[in-house]
């Protein structure tokens, strides 16, 4: 198979995510700058067709496992530059491609607005959702309610304080259905540990260009010629950045930082858990996965509602 027959062949998701990935400077001001630039970029986003929910976490340290011994959970006065990804979620990824399509100059003014801090990026990969097990964060007081009237399947009381571990696996080619089957099983082994709210697992099948700040030569000068009525061209389809190998990113939501760097190193620990990440998980990688802890900004959960049947 070529790759746009990979591309084809995937199945299909009920959501479809891009994650806007920027390393920035650790600035104590970054939530208030975020804010400022952001703004714009999600009335934008929340006016297009297909749009189903976004978060926006920022990076507060790095998973010490995997001998990464001078990773630390929280390194939030440490590390000089953080990754920050703008998550948002779609019922195709042409919907999304359409966003860009459609709204590039509110794209354009606002990574323009992030530039003095920016490090790399912007880079936008396109994933599948795999599974989805997030349940939608309230408050006490509406799980209660919802508890009552017999409704809170889908719904977790919101800590106030939780954190994503955020990790990336590079899998065999050949080995992603064994890789979905073990992360899954390991998954569902780790929601009886303390603190775990929910997963979710996804696949890239790609990348948006655009998004990530990328278009033609020509397009860009025909734009500073006359930024009204041209429109800047994606150097690429989505389905060319399809990866090989294949490419995950689990996301394991927890009630807080601590919880998350009691419980997760228990897919490496507790034997029940061992014994489905290690062989079909670890042992179906090509180098050790990434784990980051992030934490969200601000979010809108539309998408949980979706995936959880709520909506």
């Amino acid at each position: 198979m070529d790759v746009k027959q990979l591309f084809d062949a995937e199945p299909k998701s009920p959501l479809y995510v891009a994650i806007n990935k920027v390393l920035v400077k650790n600035d104590p001001n970054l939530m208030r700058m975020m804010k400022q630039a952001s703004a714009k970029m999600c009335l934008a986003t929340s006016l297009t067709p297909g749009f189903s929910g976004f978060d926006l976490m920022k990076q507060v340290g790095s998973c010490p496992m995997g001998m990464r011994w001078g990773a630390s959970s929280d390194m939030s006065d440490e590390l000089s530059h953080i990754w920050i990804d703008q998550i948002t979620y779609w019922d195709s990824w042409q919907a999304h491609e359409d966003f860009h399509e459609t709204f590039e100059d509110v794209v354009v003014d606002t990574c323009a607005r992030c530039g003095d801090v920016l490090l790399e990026g912007p880079e936008e990969p396109v994933y599948r959702v795999v599974k989805s097990d997030l349940p939608s964060l309230i408050s006490m007081t509406q799980w209660l309610r919802k508890s009552a009237e017999g409704k809170a399947d889908g719904y977790a009381v919101d800590s106030g304080n939780s954190v994503t571990v955020m990790a990336t696996h590079k899998i065999k080619p050949g080995a992603e259905a064994e890789f979905e089957e073990g992360e899954i099983a390991t998954m569902e082994g780790l929601k009886a540990t303390s603190g775990m709210v929910g997963y979710q697992i996804l696949k890239r099948i790609g990348i948006s260009t655009l998004g990530s700040g990328h278009a033609t030569v020509e397009s860009i000068m025909e734009d500073m010629k006359n930024s009204s009525g041209s429109k800047l061209k994606r150097t690429a389809e989505v389905w060319e950045g399809y990866t090989i190998p294949a490419e995950y990113l689990v996301m394991v939501e927890w009630d807080s930082l601590g919880a998350a760097q009691a419980g997760m190193p228990h897919v490496n620990v507790k034997p029940e858990l061992l014994f489905q990440h290690g062989p079909k998980v670890l042992n179906n990688c090509l180098h050790m996965p990434t784990v980051r802890m992030s934490d969200s900004m601000f979010r809108e959960q539309s998408n949980r509602e979706i995936l959880n049947g709520n909506k």
